[in-house]
């Protein structure tokens, strides 16, 4: 019989979106497969009401709700994952792809000597008995990986699940975990970044407003932010934008950067480089403004305007804030 552990990563004691998606994803494939069971880990508090209603499904969650947790330590994540997975007797851990999973899974991996696929997707994670199939060489092929250890891992893009509220919520059994944070293993914390309150993670973001090079300057993207504010969503950002020091790393769409999966993607002054084409293939409406008709990004785009950003957003945001306003 199949056991699937996910790994549910909070962050300030809040559950990440890509996390709730993944486990979601997972229920999916556990269901394609008679038999498979399902469970979760969850490290750090976090209040529990806030997946009600969005986890679905059955399963087991096992519960590390030490404050020793709340931060991300490497040492104690791999002991506490190592151990949940034997106490599940889980074959199987699904990461979605995030910085934390990035650094965490391929230290498992070593430690468990288990097979690692990484970029996959859940629908392809259990092709041939256990391989996957990702996008490679910025999307312009698509390979095909084979996991040839028993214990087997994945980190996953990000996909929203077909799952609705329409299908029976999660009937979780929660487990806490026994104590097992040691001060021994602490490592200094030399400085801690943290983003504003309120401000989506774009990696999550249902709606992103995202600009290139061609706004012109850091100045440029107030129009960003002013039409983000008016949709809901958030503001992303090319890779030469952040070498060019106008936005940070964390709003960074590519394939050095994050990669997305919203359900409208704005494309602004974005010419669309492999790179960044591969990092928004999950996106659902793609809306692009270019003034180089022939542009990339147009390619892969669902509605195009050809035109200067400068001039069309403006005009734009005016639309939208009298659509706005008759509501």
């Amino acid at each position: 019989m199949n056991t699937f552990l996910v790994f549910l990563e909070q962050r300030e004691g809040v559950v990440k979106k890509a996390s709730i998606d993944l486990w979601n994803r997972v229920q999916e494939l556990a269901a394609s497969n008679p038999g498979a069971a399902m469970s979760a880990l969850l490290a750090g508090p976090a209040d529990m009401r806030q997946l009600d209603g969005r986890l679905f499904g059955t399963g087991v969650l096992y519960h590390a709700n030490e404050e020793g947790f709340r931060l991300y330590n490497p040492q104690q994540y791999a002991k506490l994952v190592a151990e949940s997975l034997k106490r599940a007797g889980a074959t199987t851990l699904f990461f979605a792809d995030t910085a934390l999973s990035r650094d965490l899974a391929p230290r498992l991996s070593v430690r468990l000597k288990a097979s690692l696929l990484s970029g996959c997707t859940v629908d392809d994670a259990w092709v041939d008995g256990g391989g996957c199939r990702r996008p490679v060489y910025s999307g312009s092929a698509i390979a095909s990986f084979v996991a040839e250890r028993p214990l087997k891992m994945y980190t996953t893009t990000p996909r929203a699940s077909s799952l609705s509220t329409t299908t029976s919520q999660a009937s979780m059994t929660v487990e806490l975990l026994e104590p097992c944070f040691t001060g021994e293993e602490l490592f200094p914390l030399v400085r801690r970044l943290a983003m504003h309150k309120g401000v989506q993670d774009v990696a999550e973001a249902k709606i992103i407003v995202a600009g290139g090079r061609g706004m012109g300057s850091a100045e440029g993207f107030s129009l960003l932010e002013e039409l983000a504010g008016l949709l809901g969503g958030c503001v992303g950002a090319s890779r030469p934008v952040v070498d060019e020091g106008w936005r940070s790393h964390a709003e960074q769409i590519g394939q050095t950067g994050k990669t997305v999966a919203p359900a409208l993607y704005l494309a602004c002054a974005i010419s669309g480089a492999p790179q960044h084409l591969a990092a928004i293939g999950s996106a659902g409406i793609v809306v692009a403004i270019n003034r180089d008709p022939h542009a990339s990004i147009f390619d892969v785009a669902d509605y195009g305007i050809v035109g200067d950003v400068h001039l069309v957003l403006p005009k734009l945001i005016e639309e939208l804030q009298e659509f706005l306003k008759k509501r």
